[in-house]
């Protein structure tokens, strides 16, 4: 046990020494860099003219500030000189793109005043087709209440209404939306229209000449007053004959005097006849499409000429077919 301690206070005593010489040596360094900038250097001005020469002295620490002072200076206004050029170039920038902005918002101004003058224009055009559908009165479309469309605007600064481009803006928005819930409307009605027509009678039978036509006549075999309930359609013999709408073949039958008869059933309780046929191509119970060969035009039963007699009846009552096949 005495031996560890007396082992350890010759250790104290080695890092004892070593440090002190370590402290000695620095002191010697510090010492020797006071000593060199303390040391004193001439600086002189010598004149070209052969004026006194000026001389002073300063210490090697204070030109060591000095230098570092100018060196330091220089690079800071470098620097500052560096930035200002660069803020003065995107300055330069901003201007000309704010006069690009100023430029593009005026066109953009322009654009929604002729766009504003358009919608204008097309409101009558969809009030009108509007009006159209039944039991819609198109005078009434845009004055329809509902939510205040100036709600939630851009207001300008310091000021208690919004721009004329944002109330434009606002306004064309409320219509187009206004003219999509039309135009729903107007397309499901052309749908249902179009499902009509295309179930309706409505194209010729026959091409030719319509020689008589529907209502009072005089019958041209007894030349006395008779009420026509359909249309003669004079053609070529065996021109083909279509059906004038989707169906069905109800009947094919021989008529004294309306001859060789074909009778097609169609939706919406319409029933066309097409008369005095040389022959039939469809069978009873057939299904038909618009426009589909059902026969020929022939000169059966009682008549003198080679014609279609074409007739419609919707119920049990005949009615006018040129209507249907000019107008539809």
């Amino acid at each position: 046990m005495k031996d560890l301690v007396i082992f350890f206070v010759a250790k104290i005593e080695q890092l004892k020494k070593f440090f002190q010489k370590l402290f000695l040596r620095g002191q010697k360094k510090f010492n020797s860099f006071l000593k060199k900038i303390k040391t004193k250097a001439t600086v002189s001005f010598i004149p070209h003219s052969g004026q006194k020469i000026f001389s002073f002295r300063i210490s090697a620490l204070a030109l060591g500030l000095a230098l570092f002072f100018i060196l330091g200076t220089t690079l800071i206004t470098s620097s500052l000189i560096i930035s200002h050029s660069a803020s003065l170039k995107e300055f330069s920038k901003l201007e000309k793109d704010g006069i690009k902005s100023k430029e593009q918002l005026k066109i953009f101004r322009e654009e929604i005043k002729e766009l504003y003058v358009l919608s204008q224009k097309l409101k009558p055009e969809i009030a009108a087709l509007y009006s159209l559908i039944p039991e819609n009165n198109g005078d009434l479309l845009w004055g329809q209440g509902g939510k205040n469309k100036f709600n939630d605007l851009p207001f300008k600064d310091n000021s208690n209404s919004p721009s004329l481009e944002v109330l434009n803006i606002k306004e064309i928005q409320n219509e187009l939306e206004t003219t999509k819930e039309v135009l729903g409307k107007v397309k499901s009605f052309l749908a249902e229209r179009s499902k009509i027509i295309e179930n309706t009678p409505s194209i010729w039978p026959v091409e030719g000449y319509v020689i008589s036509r529907y209502g009072q006549r005089n019958s041209p075999y007894t030349l006395k007053p008779e009420f026509h309930q359909g249309i003669d359609i004079e053609a070529f013999p065996g021109t083909p004959i279509k059906a004038s709408a989707p169906g069905k073949i109800i009947d094919i039958k021989w008529d004294a005097n309306l001859g060789l008869t074909i009778l097609v059933k169609h939706k919406y309780g319409f029933v066309s006849s097409y008369s005095h046929c040389q022959r039939a191509c469809v069978q009873v119970g057939q299904k038909v499409f618009k426009g589909e060969l059902i026969g020929y035009v022939g000169k059966t039963g009682k008549t003198s000429k080679y014609l279609c007699y074409y007739q419609i009846k919707i119920g049990t009552n005949f009615i006018d077919p040129m209507p249907y096949l000019n107008k539809i």
